[in-house]
């Protein structure tokens, strides 16, 4: 059955474990929280990024969990075992889009970046595939690919507009401090896959 893209949104929102949910959209802006090592430091730092968005979002996290993404699938340096951080779902304009991030320090080792976030690609094709199989609901849902960072002379692994990753063009670069002005809705990425 095909919902409208709103109906679906809270379906899909339902249908996820509270334990994957990070953000639920409180507030009109979706969180993200990640700790990482500083160049040099010992000690985890947390780095905080604030995305206010229009319609509905919420905002779940695949990687930094022990357990398999998949419990019944052998997750030892397989496919599936590649997860990138966030995917942030956001229902707006009629249409259900998962917005899908890396974040990284400095590093843009593009052949990572490039796995983890097509991982997460596969991850919400496969999750829009179970729930038409057990529910019935069915919608397409859109991705888009984002990548992180404080490098601040990307340069050398970026397109020649310097926004895009030159190894795949379907992954959008922001610097931390570029993306603390945008909203989710200013996000720009000219690739959209439908899944």
């Amino acid at each position: 059955m095909t919902l409208d893209a709103s109906s679906y949104f809270d379906h899909i929102k339902a249908y996820i474990s509270d334990e994957y949910i990070v953000h639920r959209g409180d507030g009109g802006e979706i969180v993200l929280r990640e700790k990482y090592f500083r160049e040099g430091e010992t000690k985890k730092t947390t780095r905080v990024v604030r995305l206010p968005y229009k319609g509905k979002a919420f905002a779940i996290k695949l990687d930094g969990r022990n357990d398999p993404l998949f419990h019944f699938l052998d997750n030892n340096g397989k496919e599936w075992s590649k997860r990138c951080d966030f995917v942030v779902f956001q229902c707006v304009n009629r249409k259900v889009v998962a917005y899908l991030f890396e974040f990284k320090t400095k590093s843009l080792d593009a052949g990572s970046i490039i796995d983890q976030l097509k991982s997460g690609a596969h991850w919400c094709a496969c999750l829009r595939k179970v729930v038409e199989q057990y529910t019935g609901d069915n919608r397409p849902l859109r991705t888009k690919k984002f990548v992180l960072t404080e490098n601040n002379n990307p340069d050398a692994y970026l397109d020649e507009a310097k926004k895009y990753l030159a190894r795949d063009p379907s992954v959008r670069h922001y610097h931390y401090d570029e993306i603390e002005t945008l909203a989710l809705d200013d996000l720009e990425n000219d690739s959209v896959n439908t899944v």
